[in-house]
């Protein structure tokens, strides 16, 4: 070390005692060289820990990882680096940060966090790849990596395209994920999210296959989420979990004034995350995490996840409930239209005929108590009373807002408009079960042939 070198900073080994970090400056000597030391010894040996950093990029800051042994990171007057193996080798890790000099560095909650001279402060999210990295890991095929435990916020999401300010990081489960090569088109590639009690997962995501026609449509608003979106480049890969469970169920134009396209958000605690790659598959847990600043309890969590999940649950009944009145009612009207060319007497006819006419005046209300079915545009609901799935996803909207479990009233009212529905669905279990296989039955009876050839 240089008789008149500045020692810029000191940093503890945090897993040797007696083991301490210096980075030293001598530019002001018109020395531009790096100097950063490393004892073992309470400072009575001293080893210089500068190999694979620039030779005119001097030394300004030294840090260690806290729960990383061997983890080190150098601040330099033209960027950082970074050491896995205790300084013994480094390597730059200057990704999108400017050619800068780096006056100080700290970690924080995973984060690196580095002061500049001149380009304000740039942090670094999430150390855990660079933690989890060893020799093991960068032989394997595929590798996934244990996100670091991930609070559940109600703050913004990150913006992808911030112009020149800085970028929140994202909003959810930050999953990373190493593959030593870009699989063959043909190889499974799912990502898995269970709860910690088992069960079904509560997301399978997969690769999205290249597109065959260049024109390919992108899902329209109504259609449900396309879970195909891992990407499986060579290298290192990144998939965010936004914590929420898959949406109710919908159908094709669905449109509602209070709408609720996600599921409820997790609660805290533990999850189970598994990737398969071909015939690889790897498990791990990982934690979901409470806002420290949030009053609310591990029951308050449970009570709102529990409203949402059932409400949602309900409208998802709804909505195939309804799909399937119109499934029939099509049905209906066209066996109507066609019944005098398939070989019916006119008695006959006209009975069936009323039959039909029955069970649609049947349906019809149901459908219309369930579902605003004059609503044609967004702006409809504000001209039609919404009627019942409407009201309750407009309640279940309301209730996953923060963290409160929810209120009295909104529990009453849940149930309120809950066995409303289900009075609905009722009289439907009867339209499928009695109704239409009677009216099968009359058909069969009556020996219609429903599809019909004409010579003309």
């Amino acid at each position: 070390l240089p008789e008149w070198a500045q020692i810029n900073s000191i940093e503890i080994h945090p897993f040797e005692p007696g083991g301490v970090y210096i980075a030293a400056t001598s530019y002001k000597s018109d020395d531009f060289r790096p100097y950063l030391y490393r004892t073992s010894d309470w400072g009575v040996t001293w080893k210089k820990i500068t190999s694979g950093i620039a030779n005119d990029h001097f030394t300004r800051a030294i840090r260690a990882a806290p729960d990383r042994e061997g983890l080190l990171f150098a601040g330099t007057e033209r960027g950082i680096y970074y050491s896995n193996d205790d300084g013994n080798n480094w390597q730059t890790l200057q990704l999108n940060l400017p050619v800068v000099p780096i006056t100080d560095l700290a970690i924080k909650d995973r984060d690196l966090i580095a002061a500049t001279q001149g380009r304000g402060y740039w942090i670094l999210d999430d150390l855990s790849v660079l933690q989890q990295t060893n020799a093991t890991v960068e032989e394997k095929q595929a590798h996934l990596y244990t996100p670091r435990p991930t609070y559940r916020l109600t703050a913004g999401s990150r913006d992808d395209e911030p112009g020149n300010a800085g970028m929140n990081p994202h909003v959810g489960v930050v999953f990373h994920y190493a593959l030593a090569a870009e699989p063959a088109p043909e190889t499974e590639i799912s990502l898995q999210v269970f709860e910690a009690s088992g069960g079904d997962p509560v997301w399978t995501w997969t690769r999205k296959p290249p597109a065959i026609d260049e024109e390919e449509e992108e899902p329209g608003p109504d259609d449900p989420p396309d879970t195909r979106v891992l990407s499986a480049d060579k290298g290192l890969n990144r998939f965010v979990w936004d914590m929420r469970y898959p949406g109710m169920d919908r159908f094709e134009k669905l449109i509602l004034w209070a709408d609720m396209k996600e599921g409820p958000k997790a609660v805290p605690g533990s999850y189970r995350a598994q990737l398969t790659v071909g015939e690889d598959t790897q498990d791990l847990v990982f934690e979901i995490v409470a806002d420290p600043r949030s009053g609310a309890t591990a029951q308050d969590y449970a009570a709102q996840f529990r409203f949402v999940i059932e409400s949602r649950d309900l409208l998802s009944r709804t909505h195939n409930e309804i799909k399937k009145i119109r499934q029939l009612r099509t049905q209906l009207e066209s066996l109507q239209s066609r019944l005098d060319v398939v070989g019916a007497t006119d008695e006959e006819s006209a009975s069936l005929h009323q039959e039909i006419t029955a069970l649609l005046d049947t349906i019809t209300p149901i459908e219309e108590a369930l579902y605003q079915t004059k609503n044609e545009s967004r702006q409809d609901p504000l001209n039609y009373p919404i009627r019942l799935n409407n009201k309750l996803t407009s309640l279940m909207g309301t209730v996953d807002v923060g963290d409160a479990r929810p209120t009295s009233s909104a529990m009453m009212v849940k149930s309120e408009l809950s066995n409303a529905i289900e009075a609905e669905l009722g009289q439907l279990e009867v339209v499928w079960f009695e109704n239409v296989p009677a009216l099968n039955s009359r058909i069969q009876s009556m020996g219609i042939d429903l599809v019909s050839i004409s010579d003309e």
